[in-house]
């Protein structure tokens, strides 16, 4: 099967990088507002991050997993289950991008890049991190940060699905998606709602949503013609499953045929073809995304681990590997498990 590569397994910033590392990094004057953590709360303006408020048992259930923060652990844990390679997304770091100081915001999210980098460098190629791209309200700074990122050994970078007092297609956002297209770089947007409450049901319904959320935003990126006009960029939907990809094509082909006196901007292909064109996403066990692959494309998913986050493959991992390479053959499963991760990623099996 090749090199086993997990496209999205998550790094537990430790407590020692909110109460030393990062604000050892910033100017003595942010030192007092920096985020901070409460527990396995993120405190971030002086409140605790709902997310963390609402369901805490979960976070700290993957704070304590063997390797979730400390390099020998992690790799140890990747050996255990036969995973060679793995890219890192973060745990709590996103919720830095709730700070109203945007300066602070930017400053903040450096030194984690920095120390992402730090980390990713004593696995001997084995650990890639996703940087976070900071510059979203700032765009007409994002090609020199991305060129920064890439000196710092990056080849992906996340940001938000959703930003406060703007929209990704406003025209100052142009510079951004400029940037990104040219840097080579691949984009990841992973799943990152707020629960809106934790009562009866309330976890099961923020998790039954959470796991599929990028219908909206996949449809937002072809219809504003986005995609359309950044040919190179490339877009991957982190830890949304991809049983939802044929159906979403389906509707969005008919939307562009059916309503096509209607939209704007006019799209030259159907949406389909900007997924086929410019889109991945990655799963743990689908078996019926696994099932349509003919409708996504066996060159357009990844596999991925999801460590340590109490619904990822944890000890099931040889097994969901077997049953990829049953269901689809040896010779698709090489490149879903880890053959497309190294072409997009950069990692060297």
């Amino acid at each position: 099967m090749g090199w086993i590569v997990s496209a999205d397994e998550h790094i537990i910033e430790p407590p020692e990088f909110w109460s030393d590392w990062l604000p050892a990094h910033l100017p003595e004057a942010d030192r007092a507002n920096a985020p901070r953590l409460d527990g396995v709360s993120l405190v971030v303006n002086g409140e605790v991050m709902r997310t963390f408020q609402l369901f805490p048992q979960l976070v700290a259930r993957s704070d304590v997993a063997p390797g979730a923060s400390d390099l020998a652990g992690r790799l140890a844990v990747m050996d255990r289950e036969g995973v060679d390679a793995a890219l890192l997304f973060p745990q709590r770091a996103m919720g830095m991008f709730a700070l109203n100081d945007r300066d602070l915001m930017v400053r903040c999210f450096t030194a984690y890049n920095s120390w992402l980098a730090d980390f990713c460098a004593g696995s001997g190629g084995r650990l890639k991190g996703v940087a976070v791209l900071p510059t979203v309200y700032a765009p007409e700074t994002t090609a020199a940060y991305l060129e920064m990122l890439k000196a710092l050994g990056f080849s992906v970078v996340t940001i938000p699905g959703a930003l406060r007092g703007r929209t990704y297609a406003d025209p100052e956002m142009q510079p951004l998606w400029a940037a990104l297209e040219a840097s080579g770089l691949v984009l990841a947007f992973h799943t990152s709602e707020t629960p809106e409450d934790n009562g009866p049901g309330g976890l099961g319904a923020y998790l039954t949503v959470q796991f599929q959320p990028f219908r909206k935003l996949f449809g937002y990126l072809v219809f504003t013609g986005l995609l359309e006009r950044h040919p190179g960029l490339k877009v991957l939907f982190a830890e949304g499953g991809i049983s939802w990809i044929p159906s979403c094509l389906a509707h969005a082909d008919q939307i562009h045929r059916d309503f096509a006196d209607d939209l704007t901007p006019k799209l030259k292909e159907p949406p389909s073809a900007y997924w086929r064109r410019q889109c991945y996403a990655t799963f743990m066990d689908d078996a019926l995304g696994l099932d349509q692959l003919e409708h996504i494309g066996a060159d357009r998913v990844l596999w991925s681990s999801d460590y340590p986050h109490p619904e990822g493959t944890g000890r099931r991992t040889r097994a969901v590997l077997d049953d990829l390479t049953r269901r689809v053959g040896p010779d698709q499963a090489g490149v879903i498990s880890g053959g497309l991760a190294c072409q997009l990623f950069g990692f060297a099996a």
